[in-house]
């Protein structure tokens, strides 16, 4: 697979998608956060149809029950990214609503830096999961 930006090929961003793919069935706890985290970030660029296509949808539902807390954020925010931005359908075809309206109810506090200030944010869960529920509706 070999997509386009331009008249650039760029088939290392497919190697790239697929080596986080798989990152995200590994033991290490570093390589699912860095996974999740950079693919959602990619979906929001424009690359959620590769990411869908790479397999990542079954592996990033997986992470929703990850012991760290951390890994099912990213998780949640990654399939919402993915809803978004062009692939509800295949989110939903994961039957993976009804876990994200579980977690709606969930206030354990998160902590997240914001990318552009680097100041740190404070929230749950649970409102990640509602605003998730709101692009799969």
């Amino acid at each position: 697979m070999v997509e386009r930006i331009g008249e650039l090929k760029k088939p290392d961003l497919d190697a790239q998608i697929l080596k986080l793919v798989k990152d995200l069935s590994k033991e290490k706890t570093y390589h699912r956060k860095h996974a999740t985290w950079t693919l959602a970030r990619l979906a929001q660029r424009g690359k959620a149809r590769i990411i869908v296509q790479a397999g990542a949808v079954p592996r990033l539902v997986k992470c929703l029950w990850d012991d760290e807390l951390i890994i099912q954020y990213r998780a949640v925010w990654a399939l919402s990214m993915l809803a978004k931005h062009g692939q509800k359908q295949a989110v939903l075809d994961a039957n993976v609503v009804q876990k994200i309206r579980e977690l709606t109810d969930d206030h354990s506090q998160v902590e997240i830096a914001n990318q552009h200030t680097g100041e740190l944010i404070f929230t749950t869960l649970g409102k990640l999961a509602r605003d998730a529920i709101k692009n799969l509706e």
